[in-house]
């Protein structure tokens, strides 16, 4: 197994479907009543077979009472979509994970996407509102709480 589908499955194994989030290639999505929460694992154009494997973090909230954007495909169709950093401190643009460290960087990502799940559900309010309103901060729909200028 490539490290990148070993590191995936590992982490939808131990944190992301005990959170009740299902798989779909390398996006774990849950739905709740007013929103569904998306997180994508994206392997940089520039892997090789060989390690590390280089990956980002992509987040995001869609809402089925909303129509969706018919620009983008897929993730990229969701409604509010950035990179983690933008919702948990202290996380690096990418990471590298190598079989060395998959066992470590498992637990670093599924803890951080869990941090990631607790603002969304306290914030999906707001973050649907600024959406309607087509008002963005960093490309996301404008949350007070994360302009930390």
């Amino acid at each position: 197994m490539k490290i990148g589908d070993a590191f995936t499955a590992m982490l939808h194994e131990r944190y992301m479907k005990p959170a009740g989030f299902r798989k779909k290639t390398r996006t774990f999505s849950r739905a709740h009543a007013i929103y569904e929460e998306h997180y994508n694992i994206q392997g940089s154009a520039w892997n090789s077979p060989d390690e590390p494997w280089r990956f980002y973090v992509n987040c995001g909230l869609s809402f089925p009472d909303l129509p969706r954007d018919a620009k983008g495909s897929g993730f990229f169709s969701i409604h509010a979509r950035q990179r983690l950093g933008l919702f948990v401190r202290d996380t690096r643009p990418h990471y590298d994970v190598i079989q060395e460290n998959l066992e470590d960087t498992v637990n670093e990502i599924g803890r951080t996407l869990l941090l990631c799940a607790d603002y969304f559900s306290r914030r999906h309010s707001v973050i649907r509102d600024s959406y309607v309103r087509c008002d963005f901060y960093l490309a996301f729909p404008n949350d007070p709480e994360l302009n930390r200028g």
